[in-house]
C-alpha cells in the first residue's frame, strides 16, 4: 500500500511540475503577427514579380535567349528560376535570415545560410527544368493538356515523396538512427503497440540551422520514416518525446501521408482544369502585349501560368489548411489514446509555443486561412480535457460491484501503475465529436 501511495504521489508531483499554459510575451505576439504579414506579402510580391516579367516583356527576352540553345523550354525555365530567385532575394533574406536572428531563433551564420540557399537553388533548377519542360511540351502538343498534366503529376508526386528523404533531405542535413538507447527502446515499444513493425526513427542535426523544435513523418515504402530534430531531443523530456512521437505514429497508422497525396491529386484536378481555361483566355486577351507568340506552348507565357496557379492555390488555402488541421487533430487523438500522456503532450506544446515564439492563440481568421495545425493553445485545451478511457472505466465500475478505485495518478485499467506508463491504444469516439482543438509540421 505504501509503495502504491509513493508512486501515486510521484505521478501527481510530476504533473504539477509541468507547465501546462504558455507564458505569452509581447515578443511572441510581434513575431507571430510579423510572420502573418510576411505570408500575405510573399503572395502579393510573388504575383507582382511575375506580372512585371510579363508586362516589361522580360519573359519574352528570356525565351529569345533560351532559343539559342537546343533545349529552349527547360533552359527558359532555368532562366526564369534564376531571375525570380534574384528578385525575391531581399524578401527571402529578411524572412529567412534577419527575422530568425532578430528573435533569437537561430545561430546560423550568413555563410551557412547562403550555402543552404545555394543548395536549394540547385535542386530547384533541376526539378523545375524537368517539370516545367514537360508541362510546356504537353501544352504545345496536346489540346486538352490539363488532363495530361494532371495525370502526369501523380507519378511525379509519388516519386518526389519517395526520394525526398533519401536524396534531397541529406543534401542539407545529416540523418542518423536515434542515438539514445533508452529512448530508442521505449519508442520501439510504443511503435509496437501502435502496430508499426520495423519502425524507422531518425534524428537530424537541425540545431545548426535553428533553435526551434519539430518532428515529422515522411517518405513512402522503403523511405518511410519518423524524423526528430535534435533540438527536440535536447529540450523535451522523456515522456514529452513519447507523447509527440505518439502523434507522429498516428500519422503513420492512419495513413495520413497517403490521404494527403490523394487529397492533393483530387484538388489538382480542379486546379489544372480551371487553369487551362483561364490560361488560354488570358493569352487571347493580353498575350500580344506581353510579347507572347501566337503558338501553343510558348515558354514566355509560363509566368502567366504561375500567376494563375498562385492565385488559385491562395484562394483555396482555407480548404487545404482545414484538411491539414483535421488530420493533425486525428493524430493528436491517436497519440493520446496510445500513451494517455495528456500532461506531457500539453507541456510539449507549451515548449513548442515558447521556443518558437509563436502566439498560442492567434486570430481565428489567420488560423482558419493558413495554419496547417490547430493553434497550440487550442491543442493544449483539447489534450488536457480528452480522457475517454476514464469515462469507460467509470462505466465498467458501475457494473462491477466491489471494484476499488485505483490510486490517484494511476493509469485506468492498470491499477497500481504510474500514469507515465504507456498503455495499449484503444479506439474511441470519432475526432469529429471531440472538443475542438501552428504552421509547420508537428
Amino acid at each position: 500500500m505504501r509503495k502504491l501511495l509513493i508512486v501515486a504521489l510521484a505521478a501527481v508531483a510530476l504533473g504539477a511540475a509541468r507547465k501546462l499554459e504558455p507564458t505569452v510575451t509581447p515578443e511572441m505576439i510581434r513575431h507571430s503577427r510579423l510572420l502573418d504579414v510576411l505570408y500575405f506579402v510573399n503572395v502579393v510580391y510573388g504575383l507582382a514579380m511575375l506580372y512585371l516579367l510579363l508586362r516589361t516583356k522580360a519573359s519574352a527576352r528570356l525565351r529569345d535567349l533560351a532559343e539559342r540553345t537546343r533545349a529552349a523550354a527547360p533552359v527558359y525555365v532555368m532562366f526564369l528560376v534564376l531571375v525570380t530567385t534574384l528578385l525575391d532575394f531581399p524578401l527571402a533574406f529578411y524572412e529567412g535570415y534577419v527575422v530568425p536572428h532578430q528573435y533569437d531563433l537561430t545561430n546560423e551564420s550568413l555563410a551557412m545560410w547562403l550555402g543552404d540557399e545555394a543548395k536549394a537553388l540547385g535542386v530547384g533548377l533541376v526539378i523545375s527544368a524537368l517539370v516545367g519542360g514537360l508541362i510546356l511540351f504537353a501544352i504545345r502538343k496536346i489540346k486538352r493538356w490539363w488532363i495530361v498534366a494532371w495525370l502526369g503529376s501523380i507519378p511525379l508526386i509519388l516519386i518526389g515523396v519517395l526520394i525526398t528523404p533519401l536524396v534531397i533531405d541529406p543534401i542539407f542535413n545529416k540523418f542518423e538512427p536515434l542515438k539514445d538507447p533508452v529512448l530508442g527502446r521505449d519508442l520501439l515499444a510504443e511503435a509496437g503497440r501502435a502496430g508499426i513493425p520495423h519502425s524507422r526513427v531518425y534524428q537530424v542535426d537541425k540545431s545548426k540551422q535553428t533553435k526551434e523544435m519539430n518532428a515529422y513523418v515522411t517518405g513512402i515504402g522503403p523511405s518511410a520514416r519518423i524524423v526528430m530534430w535534435d533540438t527536440l531531443l535536447q529540450k523535451l523530456d522523456h515522456d514529452e518525446v513519447l507523447a509527440v512521437m505518439g502523434h507522429e505514429m498516428g500519422h503513420y497508422v492512419l495513413n495520413h501521408l497517403w490521404k494527403g497525396i490523394a487529397f492533393s491529386v483530387a484538388l489538382s484536378f480542379f486546379i489544372f482544369w480551371i487553369g487551362q481555361i483561364l490560361y488560354e483566355r488570358g493569352l487571347e486577351r493580353w498575350g500580344s502585349r506581353w510579347g507572347i507568340r501566337d503558338v501553343r506552348g510558348d515558354p514566355a507565357a509560363l509566368p502567366w501560368l504561375l500567376i494563375l496557379s498562385t492565385v488559385i492555390t491562395f484562394l483555396i488555402s482555407p480548404v487545404t489548411s482545414g484538411f491539414s488541421r483535421h488530420i493533425e487533430h486525428q493524430a493528436d487523438v491517436f497519440g493520446l489514446e496510445l500513451t494517455h500522456f495528456n500532461e506531457p503532450m500539453a507541456s510539449a506544446f507549451v515548449k513548442f509555443a515558447e521556443d518558437s515564439k509563436a502566439d498560442p492563440r492567434p486570430p481565428r481568421f489567420i488560423e482558419w486561412w493558413r495554419y496547417s495545425h490547430p493553434s497550440l493553445g487550442r491543442r493544449i485545451d483539447f489534450v488536457l480535457g480528452y480522457r475517454p478511457w476514464e469515462h469507460a472505466l467509470s462505466r465498467r465500475r458501475m457494473h462491477t460491484p466491489g471494484t476499488a478505485a485505483p490510486p490517484p495518478g494511476s493509469s485506468p485499467g492498470t491499477p497500481g501503475t504510474s500514469s507515465s506508463a504507456p498503455v495499449p491504444w484503444r479506439a474511441s469516439a470519432s475526432p469529429a465529436t471531440a472538443p475542438a482543438g501552428t504552421p509547420r509540421t508537428r
